[in-house]
């Protein structure tokens, strides 16, 4: 844990440096950064004790004309009767340069901990390519691809364990109306050595606008891991998500 709060920490204070270098160079240009920050909670207390709680923080701008910084945490928690029986958390920063008006390059991190699937923490930094398929209109569909390494703790023994992965992935966006947008995001790693071992993430999200600044924000994320470690770890863990967003 104490790795994982350490690599998540330069991550933050490199972005932070860099956005604040930025935005110096760009001081009199106006601001495009945007994000929101939706958190759902769900109580039940009496004949059952049960607390959900979720919260999912996002947060993207530019940092010159041809580079972008996306940011993205997230924790999830579950419990009945004072046992905890979900609980985990993760954070992706990546950057991306434009070199054309659809051809870019990435550079990024993620961090995972869940103790649930035997991750003390899970820290893939990488990068690669990646083209923009579509861009038409309200919808945008670019896929990517690239390398990664992958360090990971296992929570029950505390074994530690690296490789060097392959990633392929892909983001989504679609403003159906003027009130909601759907979006989706899929990553895919396996291991250069072992490709039958790997992990992928899903997550889609639909967003509808209350007011200007509020939208209910629906969120359906799916972690699969092929060759789970440990006993008794199932192989996939779905969540479903639903809260208030706020925008900023």
């Amino acid at each position: 844990m104490k790795l994982f709060k350490y690599h998540m920490l330069i991550a933050a204070l490199c972005l932070c440096l860099a956005a604040w270098s930025f935005a110096q160079e760009n001081k009199g240009e106006k601001n495009k950064w945007g994000g929101d920050a939706a958190v759902g909670l769900a109580l039940a207390r009496g004949n059952t004790d049960t607390t959900n709680l979720s919260i999912i923080f996002s947060a993207k701008g530019p940092l010159s004309k041809t580079i972008d910084n996306t940011n993205k945490a997230y924790f999830l928690l579950n419990k009945e009767r004072d046992i905890t029986n979900a609980e985990s958390m993760g954070l992706e920063s990546h950057i991306k340069w434009k070199h054309s008006e659809r051809f870019f390059s990435y550079y990024g991190i993620q961090g995972l901990r869940d103790r649930f699937k035997n991750y003390s923490y899970r820290i893939l930094p990488g990068l690669g390519l990646g083209y923009l398929v579509l861009a038409s209109g309200d919808v945008l569909l670019s896929a990517s691809a690239g390398l990664s390494q992958v360090f990971t703790k296992y929570f029950k023994s505390e074994e530690t364990d690296s490789y060097t992965g392959i990633t392929l992935g892909n983001e989504f966006t679609w403003k159906v109306s003027p009130t909601a947008e759907i979006s989706q995001t899929l990553s895919f790693n396996s291991n250069v050595s072992e490709l039958s071992f790997y992990f992928l993430q899903f997550e889609i999200s639909l967003a509808s606008a209350i007011t200007k600044s509020l939208s209910v924000k629906l969120t359906l994320m799916d972690k699969y891991d092929s060759k789970p470690v440990g006993e008794g770890i199932k192989k996939n863990d779905v969540s479903f998500i639903a809260g208030l967003s706020a925008k900023f």
